[in-house]
């Protein structure tokens, strides 16, 4: 497989997550009540405006790149396809209440269908199984390092974030949910049976 193919599918995908996420976040601003509540800055709030990063990781190619076999390749793109699809079908599920901004709105509901019957956070675990995949379709060594330390335990901490801000707004039953669903991988328990 072409590293131009998989710039390609990695860059499409990921772009299109982009775009797509910006559309739903102005569409969503528009229809509901005003922030009662927002998640303490740092990292975490700022991490979202950095997504373009490794996509430029891909196209510069700065760092030396595995052997990665031609069929793991194709799998790692297929990943960075899907993992955009199920953050999209998770935003779209969210409708009014998505935001790049970790915050509660006046009339916040708990959403618990689609793929958040699943998960509590699928539109992390989309972009884990994007970001992944690029790394298995790149092998590019500085996107490996930057997705292991840098964007997935972001995906982690954002989650947590939003954890504290769900349970101050719902209560009870947002520990029912949470003891029912997964945070972040379906059917996996955090070590010490934190979900």
């Amino acid at each position: 497989m072409s590293n131009y193919l998989i710039a390609f599918c990695v860059i499409v995908s990921g772009g299109t997550f982009i775009v797509f996420a910006q559309i739903a976040r102005a569409r969503a601003v528009g229809k509901r009540g005003g922030s009662i509540r927002v998640a303490a800055r740092g990292p975490a709030q700022i991490a979202p405006y950095f997504f373009w990063v490794p996509y430029v990781l891909v196209v510069l190619r700065p760092a030396p790149e595995l052997d990665v076999p031609d069929a793991l390749r194709v799998i790692g793109c297929a990943a960075a396809v899907a993992g955009v699809g199920l953050a999209l079908w998770a935003i779209g599920v969210l409708g009014r209440h998505y935001d790049l901004v970790l915050e509660i709105h006046a009339d916040h509901e708990l959403v618990r269908s689609g793929p958040y019957a699943f998960v509590r956070h699928p539109v992390y675990t989309g972009l884990a199984v994007h970001f992944l995949g690029a790394c298995l379709a790149t092998g590019n060594a500085l996107l490996i390092v930057g997705t292991l330390l840098g964007a997935l335990p972001l995906f982690v901490v954002r989650a947590r974030l939003e954890e504290g801000l769900l349970r101050a707004r719902f209560g009870g039953a947002y520990d029912r949910y949470a003891s029912e669903v997964p945070m972040l991988v379906p059917g996996v328990r955090w070590p010490g049976g934190k979900t």
